[in-house]
């Protein structure tokens, strides 16, 4: 008689794998370590012309009961180690056979662990001793558990007899036994990857889960609620702190701008923080993972960060014995762009930071980062537009090949040379700028505020600075290094993407034990704080669009995810919301203000009201008119109703002194 699982033991199944260390891409390695083994080759094509890679994908990944995959059409694949709360929630179209596993595995982090044949197509086979590289390549940095090798192997046979698999196990042990074995003979599991990979400790399959019949799809991947996760045990303070509000800002958004008065320390939080982790991680990686990079006040192009090919360059030999003058001029900032995407760095934090970044037109020779990081959080299957084309890369792997070829860079460049690959910008590297405002530098324009987090560094007093005191509140490394780790992981699988930005809060409630409750009420405060703000900003053309509204939800989470980082509980997390959103409305909504006194009228000053609790009624008023126009009002019933003893202190006080220079000076930015 046929024995298949029933739909509640597969469910069991998906929400013991998604909330693990596996990255999405365990997937795509278990894909490929199938192909080969029902091609026994050691090399093969993983192209949707192959059968044995669209058998392989359609026993892992396929979603239908018949195993048929329509290329384009929607929730075709699903991957059982994405979050359930990530964006898709696991589900992917069925572009997925062409553009999923042989992209992934063709990237940089998988050199490692994957070599490529130079026929066409290209064929794949892991490489001696790869087994080394899979926890860091597949396994997230949290801390929690590694993915069960029996779930996995429930998950793959979800949709198979299992008579012929489980035999006469007659226990639910057993049973759960025979299974992970016939998963091990199937993928060709080795001893080492599974112990890089797996948590192999014993399961059960009873008898009630089983039944004669399959179960459909529908009724084991919808619907799907996972209980919060269990609590991590902190791991030992290092004594070393950073900036709370520099790491929460960088791992909500890898751009920050930090502004305030010549002196602040501003490079210096930036540096100390990249030192600390390059002590941390001085034995795992080559040269430095931070550079300082001071601006020019002539640069006009990319050229001073990005460098450039000349075809007049020393004259130099070829390997194939052909000489060229062509030459590429490599800076510091393409370096360490290189060194963050050699395979054994993808998940180690970069730092490019820019002393007086607003010296030049920052639009001008910023002009590819800033494109090409929106494009990298919109962009699925981990697609994204060159910032280095590929003949340029294979000038540039020549000639650090030529000055130094054990360097990470130059192995970075030859494995991008070898990939036939362009050099994209990787998830792992973070921008800090610092920004002065005088007469001799350039204001930002709102395209660039907008894509970034502005932060203000505040001047101590002198006796606070004598007795060592600081600005704002500190972290310790280690949790530093893991929100922004976590921070890289999620960019890399793209967690944070997708159409409704507030959903990203419910994670608070699935990973860190926040009752959805009070997610649902701090949802709801959020999106009131930010209508109020639109409306009142909008007659003044300073409304934002959605990306402020997506990057507000997204800080909110790291916000969170940091206070319980830091050692708060979770009800102690969600009570600091109102000072959490009180920076992110400081560092998204109020950085673009600018105007003189006709074009802001009153709105800085009604704007203070709203997040004051006032309405238009109230004194003072949460309303203004500029010219002839009507009021624009806050209602009572619009009104913000805040936690007794909460306020949104930064930003009024920011509102105030801003108020204040646009009458003393009729004209008022938010640096100056």
């Amino acid at each position: 008689m046929a024995r298949y699982l029933t739909a509640a033991r597969i469910r069991a199944s998906i929400a013991a794998l998604a909330e693990t260390r596996a990255k999405a891409a365990l997937m795509d390695f278990l894909i490929l370590k199938r192909t080969l083994a029902l091609a026994e080759i050691p090399h093969v094509a993983i192209t949707q012309s192959q059968a044995p890679y669209l058998q392989a994908t359609k026993e892992l990944a396929g979603v239908s009961l018949d195993n048929t995959i329509t290329i384009g059409a929607e929730k075709q694949i699903f991957n059982v180690f994405v979050s359930r709360e990530a964006s898709r929630a696991g589900f992917r179209g069925g572009k997925y056979i062409s553009n999923g596993t042989g992209s992934t595995i063709g990237g940089n982090p998988w050199q490692n662990v994957v070599e490529l044949t130079t026929d066409d197509p290209r064929r794949a086979g892991l490489r001696a001793g790869h087994e080394a590289h899979l926890e860091a390549l597949l396994l997230k940095a949290a801390r929690v558990d590694r993915p069960s090798l029996g779930e996995t192997a429930v998950w793959n046979y979800r949709k198979v007899d299992l008579d012929p698999l489980i035999g006469t196990a007659a226990t639910p042990a057993s049973r759960f036994r025979a299974l992970r074995d016939q998963f091990v003979s199937d993928y060709q599991l080795n001893e080492a990857e599974i112990t890089a990979l797996f948590d192999d400790s014993l399961g059960e399959i009873a008898e009630a889960d089983l039944q004669d019949e399959p179960a459909a799809p529908e009724m084991y991947l919808m619907g799907l609620a996972l209980p919060p996760t269990e609590a991590v045990e902190a791991a030992e303070p290092t004594g070393k702190l950073s900036s709370l509000d520099l790491v929460t800002a960088l791992a909500a958004k890898p751009f920050v701008i930090l502004t305030g008065a010549s002196g602040t320390g501003k490079s210096r939080s930036t540096l100390r923080l990249a030192e600390q982790l390059q002590e941390n991680y001085d034995a795992q990686v080559q040269g430095q993972i931070f550079q300082l990079v001071p601006i020019g006040p002539d640069w006009t192009s990319p050229k001073k960060l990005l460098g450039f090919r000349t075809p007049f360059g020393q004259l130099r030999t070829r390997e194939d014995g052909s000489e060229t003058n062509e030459s590429y001029e490599i800076t510091e900032t393409l370096r360490i762009i290189l060194r963050a995407c050699h395979p054994n760095s993808t998940s180690i934090p970069h730092f490019l930071v820019f002393d007086e970044m607003n010296l030049s037109h920052v639009e001008r020779y910023f002009a590819p980062f800033l494109s090409l990081m929106e494009a990298s959080s919109i962009l699925e299957d981990g697609e994204s537009a060159p910032i280095i084309d590929k003949h340029s890369v294979a000038v540039i792997s020549e000639l650090l090949e030529l000055e130094d070829a054990t360097t990470a860079e130059a192995e970075s460049a030859k494995l991008l040379v070898t990939n036939d690959q362009p050099l994209k910008l990787p998830h792992n590297l973070f921008y800090v700028g610092t920004v002065n405002i005088d007469e001799t530098t350039y204001m930002f324009s709102p395209k660039v505020l907008d894509r970034a987090h502005v932060l203000e560094v505040r001047a101590l007093t002198p006796s606070q600075y004598v007795q060592g005191e600081t600005a704002d509140t500190q972290i310790d490394l280690i949790q530093a290094d893991q929100l922004l780790r976590e921070a890289i992981d999620e960019r890399e699988e793209g967690e944070l993407r997708g159409s409704n930005p507030a959903d990203v809060l419910n994670l608070l409630a699935t990973k860190q034990g926040v009752p959805q409750a009070d997610v649902d009420t701090a949802k709801a405060l959020t999106l009131h704080a930010l209508d109020g703000c639109f409306k009142l900003l909008a007659p003044t053309g300073f409304e934002f669009g959605y990306r402020v509204v997506k990057e507000v939800h997204a800080y909110m989470h790291v916000w969170t995810k940091a206070q319980i980082a830091n050692g708060a509980t979770p009800a102690a997390a969600m009570d600091s919301w109102v000072e959490g959103l009180d920076r992110a409305l400081f560092q998204k909504v109020l950085p673009k203000i600018h105007g003189n006194r006709s074009a802001l009228g009153d709105s800085l000053k009604a704007l203070h009201s709203f997040l004051g609790g006032g309405h238009a009624d109230s004194h003072p008023p949460a309303k203004y008119s500029i010219g002839a126009e009507l009021a624009t009002r806050i209602e009572s019933d619009e009104a913000l109703v805040l936690p007794a003893g909460k306020e949104f202190f930064r930003c009024r006080q920011k509102l105030q002194e801003m108020h204040s220079r646009l009458l003393s000076r009729n004209y008022v930015s938010f640096v100056r």
